[in-house]
This record gives C-alpha cells, structure tokens and sequence, in this order.
C-alpha cells in the first residue's frame, strides 16, 4: 500500500487500475479497504440462495467496499469492472483518522447507518428471511425516505404510503400470529 503523508493534514491515497472485466472484489472474502471510482464503471452483484442479484452500476464519484471500513465482516458483494477503471484505494485507517476529527454524533451514526444496510441487504438477498427482519426492513425504508423529504411531501406519504403500509404490515402481523398458533396446536 503506497500512502505518503505530504503534512500532517494532506494524504496521498493509493491509486489502482483495473482492466475491464476484472472482479474487484469477491463476496465472502475478507476486506478492509473500500475504493472510490475515479473513472469507469463497475457492477455490484451478490449471490443469494443460489441466485445472482444485481445491487447496483456504479460510476465516477461512487464508493463500494465501504461497509468492510467499519465491520470486520466478509464482504457481501462482488464488483466487477464494467469498464476500465481508476480507483482511489480508502483503508480502515484512513476513515478512522477522518472519523476521529469528525464530531462525535457522525462517529456514533456511521456503524449505525452501515449495520441497516447491512441488515437490509440481507433480508433481499433472502439471506436473513425472518417476518421481523422484513417488517424491519420495511419500517427502515419508510423512516429514510420520509426524512429525506420536504414537509409537503412529507404530509402526502403520510396521507397516501402510510396508511397502505401499515395495512400491509397488519397483514404480515396477521399470517405470522395466525401460523405460531397454527406451528403450537400440531
């Protein structure tokens, strides 16, 4: 890894080339390093229960690898390169030196915000398939979008989306009780 410290504030980050067609990274294996797309594109797919799920065309300005920066889990994705590609190389140490400057509230939210994606990804990729993890999930993409908003749409998701969603997840309350009692009278 080639980091050059310039002054005590300025880092040089790594820089990599990746021809097209070339696998990044693979899901599963250990990472700690996330890259940022200086030019090119890549895809982000992820193998669940058997089948290839497309995640996302990624391209310049992006970031992938980013949840391997704060949890020392496999990663849970593969990318490839669509294109060829520039890449800025971003290590755990390097996010952590930038973390540490930060304000304590954004230390505390981004393992926060990473752990959701994470559990979000995992209940697409029928990889956590449990009632709770989609009435979370669910819940989960509600609250992002609706804080994302201005106050008028606001009111309108919440007159128009709410409602319905709260009949869709009465329904899963519904089947799940009705299939507990179902599982403790055989």
């Amino acid at each position: 890894m080639t980091v050059k410290r310039t002054n005590k504030d300025t880092v040089i980050l790594e820089r990599r080339f990746v021809p097209e067609g070339s696998v990044i990274m693979k899901e599963g294996e250990a990472g700690s390093s996330a890259f940022l797309i200086q030019s090119g594109a890549v895809k982000v797919y992820a193998g669940g229960a058997g089948k290839r799920v497309e995640l996302a065309t990624m391209g310049i300005g992006q970031i992938f690898g980013e949840m391997s920066l704060v949890f020392e889990e496999p990663r849970s994705a593969t990318v490839e390169a669509i294109e060829d590609c520039n890449l800025i190389v971003i290590t755990r140490d390097t996010l952590q030196q930038k973390l540490d400057k930060s304000d304590p509230t954004i230390r505390a939210i981004v393992p926060m915000l990473l752990k959701r994606i994470i559990q979000s990804n995992n209940v697409l990729l029928n990889k956590q398939t449990t009632m709770d993890a989609l009435v979370e999930t669910v819940n989960t993409v509600y609250q992002n979008i609706h804080t994302t908003l201005p106050l008028a749409q606001k009111k309108s998701l919440e007159n128009i989306v709410l409602p319905k969603l709260q009949e869709f997840l009465a329904a899963i309350k519904s089947f799940k009780d009705s299939h507990i009692s179902d599982a403790n009278t055989k």
